[in-house]
């Protein structure tokens, strides 16, 4: 366990910051503003670009428990490597992309590799490696770089769509995934020797042996925090991928130009950069609902200040007060499930838990898209996902003591 107390946690600390700042910043929140210049472009609608973020959280879905399994019995350093070649090769292959059925092979491709590379080794990493007492800020910290990245990037990007198409946005983003994951994979990450060991002792009786918290899936299936949890995250997944991958498109129909845009991801990204950090401090400090039940209540307000959006005041707002709630869909998941259930195996148990949210994810997205195809527009989707919002708060705050 001495390895544990190393200053090498620090250095996964670092890199964890950075692959969440380039590599998931990019494939995820930086997406959303090439949403309105590849629809324009190549003539997709709304709807049919959005099933393609669909597309990609049901392969993350789907490769989550898989990936969290395979933690466990295969060096970290081969699965991030292989993931890296798919996330960087994936998105540079979206520059050479023409039908939208290209886009959705591609984005299988970049979807496995973003789910071998990002949120679950990280999280696994910060598992081993930190104290229980510490794990919240680490992870605020860690997951704060995808505001960092989401800030440099999109005004990166609006730079780039201001004189050159989308292709050479997908290329250069690519490359920049593909060297900066490829080198931290390789020479980087690493698990301690504990963690190989202690799920080597696991093995198979990992169904048989856990007590208390450390229970099998089968046992933990059966209790009511773990539907609470899961059924939240589900919820959570369609909520927050649900708009967060529309405001751009949702700003540019009520008549906002690019640059304004542009502003309003950056603001999002600069408050949701800080909301990780203070956000992970609360949750080492403070009861658990105490910490759910104030986000819940900034993400209401937030969502109320989407729907009069029309007017500037209050787009900025909205990106003021939904980025302080950046932190839920970041952090909560992997504190979550350290929190409530049990740090053994907690690769399979985060897979499983991440499985849920994604499911949601795969939602959100076309979900919104197909509202806003029809006479209903975005504004109908916000008010549904103000309910869900209250209800997977609610289901959160149920599960936590």
């Amino acid at each position: 366990m001495t390895n544990n107390n190393s200053n090498y946690k620090y250095v996964i600390e670092v890199s964890g910051f950075i692959l969440m700042a380039t590599t998931f910043s990019i494939i995820n929140s930086v997406s959303t503003i090439l949403i309105a210049p590849v629809t324009h472009a190549r003539g997709f609608t709304i709807s049919e670009y959005s099933f393609l973020f669909t597309i990609n959280a049901i392969t993350i879905s789907i490769c989550s428990p898989v990936i969290g399994t395979l933690l466990n019995k295969v060096n970290i350093k081969i699965i991030m490597t292989l993931s890296s070649l798919l996330a960087g090769g994936g998105y540079i292959l979206y520059g050479f992309a023409n039908s939208i059925f290209n886009f959705y092979l591609i984005g299988i491709i970049v979807s496995i590799g973003v789910c071998g590379l990002t949120t679950i080794p990280i999280s696994t990493m910060i598992s081993d490696w930190f104290e229980p007492h510490k794990k919240g800020s680490i992870m605020g910290i860690v997951f704060a770089g995808i505001g960092t990245g989401t800030f440099f990037w999109m005004q990166f990007v609006s730079r780039i769509l201001e004189n050159y198409n989308y292709r050479l946005v997908y290329l250069l983003l690519g490359s920049v995934v593909l060297v900066v994951s490829l080198i931290i994979s390789l020479f980087i990450a690493r698990r301690p020797s504990h963690a190989y060991i202690k799920a080597k002792e696991l093995g198979n009786d990992y169904d048989d042996n856990l007590n208390n918290k450390n229970l099998n899936f089968k046992e933990i299936s059966q209790t009511p925090s773990f539907w609470s949890f899961t059924i939240g995250l589900f919820l959570m997944g369609i909520s927050f991928a649900g708009i967060k991958q529309h405001i751009q498109s949702y700003l540019s129909i009520l008549g906002y130009p690019l640059n304004f845009n542009a502003n309003i991801g950056s603001i999002l990204a600069v408050v949701g950069l800080i909301a990780n950090i203070i956000g992970g401090i609360l949750f080492d400090k403070f009861k658990t609902r105490k910490v759910l039940t104030g986000l819940g209540i900034i993400t209401i307000i937030s969502i109320i200040f989407l729907l009069i959006a029309n007017k500037p005041i209050f787009a900025y707002l909205f990106a003021i007060f939904y980025g302080m709630t950046m932190c839920i869909s970041s952090i909560w998941p992997a504190f979550g499930v350290s929190k409530i259930f049990s740090d053994d195996n907690y690769s399979v148990i985060f897979g499983i838990a991440n499985m849920f949210m994604t499911i949601g994810a795969s939602i959100g997205p076309f979900l919104s898209g197909l509202i806003a195809d029809t006479s209903y527009g975005y504004k109908t989707a916000w008010l549904i996902y103000l309910v869900i919002t209250v209800t997977y708060y609610s289901l959160f705050i149920k599960t936590t003591k």
